[in-house]
């Protein structure tokens, strides 16, 4: 004959309900063993422990369902992980992006109708410029005088003859907050999905990852991701209206980056060297979507970000030194007016 089921209230979750529901189960199954219900007895101290032990137990169990959804989540890095669940990308320190003006005084050439060329400064990609509050502001391309688009105006003249000697030149160029800043990371032997760690706080964007043989790794949005576009020096006739062209660049070498409130991975795939077996430059018919059944395209929709015939997700770093640079703000307000 099969046992019959005990009634068990499900809803006590606090540590006085929990105990009154133990004290009404003692009294009700096992009158004859245990009728000491005093404060002070042993069966007490053992309903209270037990009353303490579930009334943890639900705290916690409560704690870690709600910090399942985002709308009841209150830890930041859990916060953070449920937005990535959504397709939110964290950027960790925001950077501020401006135009600013250089100028510089440039001899006249020897007719004093303009100014001399092989004067005309370059100022470098990566150049460091500060605010008048100090803060730092990091030049993106390289900003040349010589442009002809550049605004010339006459700055110094020969007070006996008239003739210009130096010219003014106001050459334009977009800045970002932060400073550039590199870390190293030693990649032991190979390890599938290996994900490195920088520490600093104050990570805005990584601008470059390259291991101990040059090769370079690309920042993708997710690692199935295998096609990214880059600036190429345009060679065609039309060059003086398009410097540089983008193009479609397989990319087996890549990784994503993960944002926490104080820390940034990331993180690479699980292939190997070995598996390395795409060309640098992707072709049209191998950035389609795969047709089963035959060798040929007959779709002219093109998916840039088409999986690679293999599942690896790209290749992960291994016996080698990864060289990181990546651009720091370090300062909570990096805004500044205009002017």
């Amino acid at each position: 004959m099969a046992t019959k089921k005990k009634p068990i209230k499900y809803t006590s979750r606090e540590f006085d309900s929990i105990k009154s529901e133990l004290v009404k189960y003692a009294r009700r199954y096992y009158p004859d063993t245990y009728q000491d219900f005093t404060d002070a007895s042993f069966g007490s101290i053992a309903l209270d422990s037990v009353a303490y032990i579930g009334d943890m137990l639900s705290f916690y169990l409560d704690y870690q369902v709600n910090e399942l959804f985002l709308d009841t989540a209150t830890e930041y890095d859990n916060i953070i992980k449920l937005g990535a669940q959504l397709g939110y990308h964290y950027k960790g320190r925001p950077g501020s992006v401006g135009i600013v003006d250089f100028y510089a005084v440039i001899p006249a050439n020897s007719t004093g109708l303009g100014p001399d060329d092989n004067y005309m400064p370059i100022v470098e990609a990566g150049s460091e410029v500060a605010s008048k509050s100090n803060i730092p502001f990091t030049v993106v391309e390289d900003i040349r005088f010589d442009d002809s688009g550049n605004e010339v105006v006459v700055a110094r003249v020969n007070e006996t003859t008239g003739i210009p000697t130096h010219y003014a030149v106001r050459a334009t160029g977009e800045v970002v907050s932060g400073q550039v800043r590199t870390v190293k990371k030693i990649a032991g032997p190979y390890e599938k999905f290996i994900k490195v760690k920088i520490s600093n706080s104050s990570v805005s964007e990584i601008m470059s990852v390259v291991d101990s043989s040059g090769h370079e790794y690309f920042e993708v949005d997710y690692l199935s991701q295998n096609v990214v576009y880059s600036d190429v020096a345009n060679r065609g006739s039309d060059s003086g209206n398009a410097p540089s062209i983008l193009r479609p660049f397989v990319v087996p070498r890549r990784f994503v980056v993960e944002r926490l409130k104080n820390v940034t991975y990331l993180q690479f795939g699980h292939g190997s060297e070995s598996e390395l077996v795409n060309s640098s430059v992707a072709e049209p018919s191998e950035a389609t979507l795969q047709m089963h059944g035959r060798n040929y395209v007959t779709d002219q929709a093109f998916d840039p970000s088409k999986l690679m015939t293999t599942d690896s997700f790209g290749v992960s770093p291994a016996d080698t030194t990864l060289t990181i640079k990546y651009r720091a703000n370090n300062l909570s307000s990096v805004n500044v007016p205009v002017g």
